[in-house]
């Protein structure tokens, strides 16, 4: 994993035109570094060309002339429009979109809100999202891809900041809904953050994950060739497995799929269920987590839960493992018999064959 900005991890996107609203903030700037780094053509629009300026020269020596800094407003529909215009009109396209959009805001409870809190916490970020989804996700070539950055609260309540943890989770959801709606034409990515060292945040904890390595695991993203999907990076050491799981090493060839059952106790069925429903989101936002389900038989008397999982690979897989391991007890405690190891198969034969 490269921290120096040489290109990282020997990734090459000479040629490829990346637009990066958002790109003057904080996380922004490592992910703007990142595919200079890697020879991409980026956009970064700004408000003003004194905010222009001011980026250039916290950028440095990594302002080189592939760094295209444009006065434009993209936080509406037809703002973004035209953007996504120009850039067709000035570089001949637009291959890879990455969205560090919008800020933190806190301080009231749900209740307590007024309509400013609404519309600087949930509409006005969701709208510019939305207005830069809508504007460019037609245009993008085969080979790009659009990449939303949210933060944990999209997963995580957080108290008094809950507009926050709203909109960041109706921007996963666009995620998925895009994912599915695209049918594979385009590749949709979440890049799901905890705490971010940024210039702002220079004395952070060290073990937090630096936006140079935002931008490393964007920029993997883009030079690869796998669906879609979220990728959490809590730490520094999520940063390694995404950019291990998106290489030339992870392919759909070495996906893991894992069948188990449980016997939840009579009358705690309910508990059972609520419990996995809990862990369901935690799980399919885990690096490489292809898909999670839970099934109740029919069987009234004696029902039986069917947990299906999909992982990218059996590393991702013994990865969701030790995550979960914390959360056996919880489960043991609701089951007639210890949960048993799932069992686990390979990639599906008739779709790696051709049969």
């Amino acid at each position: 994993m490269s921290t120096n900005h040489g290109k990282p991890d020997g990734h090459d996107l000479s040629g490829r035109r990346v637009l990066v609203p958002g790109g003057t903030g904080g996380v922004g700037e490592g992910v703007v570094r990142s595919y200079l780094a890697a020879g991409a053509d980026v956009v970064v629009p700004t408000r003003t060309e004194q905010r222009a300026e001011e980026f250039r020269k916290v950028l440095g020596d990594a302002a080189t002339d592939r760094l295209h800094l444009v006065v434009h407003d993209y936080t509406s529909f037809t703002g973004a429009e035209r953007l996504a215009a120009e850039m067709e009109r000035n570089l001949g396209g637009i291959d890879d979109v990455i969205a560090p959009i919008g800020g933190f805001w806190s301080g009231r409870r749900l209740w307590e809100i007024g309509a400013s809190d609404w519309q600087t916490a949930f509409v006005g970020p969701a709208t510019a999202h939305a207005a830069v989804m809508r504007a460019c996700v037609p245009h993008l070539s085969p080979s790009g891809a659009y990449c939303l950055i949210v933060g944990e609260s999209a997963v995580t309540p957080v108290p008094t900041a809950g507009l926050v943890s709203m909109e960041q989770s109706a921007l996963l959801m666009m995620q998925r809904v895009l994912t599915a709606e695209l049918g594979g034409d385009r590749r949709v990515f979440a890049l799901v953050l905890g705490p971010v060292r940024t210039r702002f945040a220079a004395d952070a904890d060290p073990g937090w994950v630096g936006a140079d390595e935002v931008g490393d695991v964007a920029v993997a993203a883009s030079a690869g060739s796998l669906p879609g999907r979220e990728i959490q990076l809590r730490d520094r050491g999520d940063v390694g497995r995404a950019i291990a799981v998106l290489g030339d090493g992870a392919s759909r060839a070495e996906a893991v799929v894992t069948i188990s059952t449980m016997r939840p106790k009579p009358g705690r069925e309910s508990e059972l269920l609520d419990l996995l429903r809990e862990l369901a989101t935690q799980i399919r936002a885990e690096p490489g987590c292809l898909r999670y389900s839970a099934h109740l038989t029919r069987d009234a008397d004696h029902p039986t839960v069917l947990i299906l999982m999909e992982f990218e690979s059996r590393a991702a897989f013994e990865a969701h493992s030790a995550r979960i391991a914390e959360q056996v007890p919880r489960i043991g405690a609701l089951l007639e018999t210890p949960p048993a190891p799932p069992a686990l198969f390979g990639s599906d034969v008739a779709a790696v064959s051709g049969v």
